[in-house]
């Protein structure tokens, strides 16, 4: 894909996220799409399961919005990087809603494939969010790795707040 291409289909996707069109968001990405955070080391595959993290996302921050600062381009690939913000109003990966805002630096990197997106990758740094919004760092690491900080299953909830 040429970068006019990549970034049209990326405003289409900033878009979608923004107008929560769950839909329009998967219209971005190709069957066999990812969602990454790697910040908690999950990765959803698959249109249903990058449909639930989304789900999971915007549920735990309603508000949820990027301000994308800049863009780099490669072979098929997008980095965006800016500022993310949002505020903890739901249960996230089991762990209840501070009520708290944050704002973190964050970087997404979007491989294409056929004229959609691949899938996103998506980089934040995880302590600091927590901190700023009041949640506890343990518990969403240990619900990120399938177990509460007992050693029990975890609700698996989502792939976090990349977005």
């Amino acid at each position: 894909m040429d970068r006019d291409e990549m970034t049209r289909l990326c405003e289409a996707h900033r878009a979608a996220e923004a107008a929560r069109d769950y839909d329009g968001i998967l219209r971005t990405f190709a069957d066999d799409c990812f969602f990454e955070t790697v910040p908690l080391g999950r990765r959803s595959r698959g249109r249903a399961a990058t449909r639930a993290a989304y789900e999971g996302i915007f549920t735990a921050f309603p508000d949820l919005t990027p301000d994308d600062k800049a863009m780099a381009y490669g072979d098929d690939v997008v980095v965006v990087w800016g500022t993310l913000r949002g505020t903890s109003r739901g249960a996230w990966l089991g762990v209840p809603p501070s009520g708290r805002p944050f704002t973190v630096p964050f970087t997404n990197v979007v491989p294409f494939r056929e004229g959609l997106m691949a899938g996103e990758s998506v980089y934040f740094d995880l302590a600091t969010l927590c901190e700023q919004a009041g949640l506890d760092l343990d518990r969403i690491r240990a619900a990120a790795k399938g177990t509460g900080p007992t050693g029990q299953p975890a609700d698996p909830g989502d792939g976090g707040p990349g977005k």
